[in-house]
């Protein structure tokens, strides 16, 4: 493994054992409206006269960025490559971001859950790399009016503290909590086992009848016509008439998955693994720390760091798991080589995954920490929607890649009533 940055100046690491507690939120509801939560794409863009693209501001609520694309694809009898984007906004949300569209038309229009704004040309498609952030403009309902002193407590020890840059729950939609990740089995060489979790995974917020339908298929599985038969989307035909017909070939199955779908799924379990490490260093550095479940593990924060620890941390960055990933120091490549070693994956060139043709995994560098920029609480008062509580309305910006529901995590994070977990305490590594 490379070391081609600087190695940054690593402090002593505590003497004293780490105090883990089990974490508690304050009651409060969010994205009760669209306009609840507002995110605001900042982009590095500037519109020109002429150019090979159609530059446009797409504000959306109810919609999440592809499902919108695809179905103005569709209106507007363009192919879905068409168009490109920086970031995937949530649905529930009021959000806006830049889109650019490969055709001459001043393709503008406005909806009821959505707007297309022309403004003006530029020479290359949209990407992530024009995006610098993302404002947020956040309104928690239904808060206990004793409860917001927590809010303001932890407002302040964030803007001194900053706080772990995890990824969010809404990047693990691939997650099983029965049978993990499918990346997971793609990297053990377990490519039926992926291809099973992908077919019959059944999401919350799906209707009965695909639930009924993927049930249908765990139940059958191996009998590739009776599947079939009962197939209904496109990809689930596409891949059972291949399985049909190519006997049972799992991995070029897989390698028929959407190039969309299967990065997701590679970074799903990325974004654990990377976590993962996170909440390793979060545990050694400080002295208290607060332990919130969530779906696929536990996101541990600290609440203070000693000036050297945050020193250190704000400066390092850790690559997500991937080929030839480069790492500052041999504190971060200890941490990184045991979370692998943990999930039983002894190289970093397992991610390499030479079998998949249609997608691939990268390592990229992300900041440990995150310090919100322009963090205030802009107003607290009573809750128009819920009488007798009160409502908070919070602004802040964050660099891209960042998620704001995680600020939100630890905002609302109370100490008292804070209680030790199943695995008290740990002690840092020598």
């Amino acid at each position: 493994m490379s070391q081609e940055r600087t190695p940054l100046s690593i402090p002593e690491r505590p003497a004293t054992e780490t105090r883990v507690c089990q974490g508690r939120s304050i009651a409060y509801k969010i994205k009760v409206k669209p306009e609840d939560f507002q995110v605001t794409e900042l982009a590095d863009l500037t519109p020109s006269e002429r150019g090979r693209y159609r530059l446009y501001r797409l504000t959306k609520a109810g919609w999440n960025t592809t499902d919108l694309l695809r179905r103005l694809a569709r209106r507007l009898c363009l192919p879905y490559e068409a168009f490109s984007y920086g970031g995937r906004k949530d649905r529930h949300a009021l959000t806006t971001q830049y889109v650019t569209i490969r055709d001459e038309r001043d393709l503008s229009l406005t909806e009821p859950a959505f707007s297309l704004q022309a403004l003006g040309w530029t020479d290359e498609p949209m990407t992530p790399e024009f995006i610098r952030g993302n404002e947020f403009r956040i309104i928690l309902r239904a808060m206990r009016v004793e409860e917001v002193v927590h809010l303001e407590r932890n407002l302040r020890a964030v803007r001194d503290y900053g706080l772990p840059n995890y990824f969010d729950e809404q990047r693990f939609g691939s997650y099983d909590r029965r049978r993990g990740f499918i990346a997971e089995r793609l990297l053990k060489d377990q490519w039926e086992e992926a291809l099973r979790i992908y077919l019959t995974l059944c999401y919350p917020e799906e209707k009965r009848t695909a639930k009924e339908r993927k049930r249908y298929f765990l139940e059958h599985w191996g009998q590739w016509e009776t599947c079939l038969e009962r197939a209904k989307t496109v990809t689930e035909r596409r891949l059972f008439r291949f399985l049909w017909r190519r006997g049972g070939d799992c991995v070029g199955a897989v390698n028929l998955i959407p190039r969309e779908e299967l990065a997701m799924i590679l970074s799903a379990y990325q974004s654990f693994l990377w976590n993962e490490m996170v909440r390793e260093i979060v545990r050694t550095w400080a002295p208290l720390v607060l332990e919130v479940r969530g779906i696929a593990t536990r996101y541990a924060f600290y609440l203070t760091l000693s000036r050297d620890a945050l020193d250190y941390l704000r400066g390092a960055k850790l690559p997500t798991p991937g080929p030839r990933a480069s790492l500052a120091d041999p504190y971060l490549e200890h941490v990184y080589r045991t979370v692998l070693e943990r999930a039983g994956i002894m190289s970093d060139q397992a991610f390499a995954l030479k079998k998949l043709r249609r997608a691939y995994v990268k390592a990229v560098p992300r900041d440990v920490i995150l310090f919100p920029e322009e963090l205030e609480l802009l107003d607290v008062a009573p809750d128009e929607l819920y009488p007798g509580r009160v409502k908070a309305v919070l602004r802040f910006i964050l660099p891209r890649g960042a998620y704001g529901t995680m600020v939100l995590k630890r905002l609302t994070l109370r100490l008292e009533d804070a209680q030790p977990t199943t695995s008290g305490t740990t002690t840092p590594d020598p």
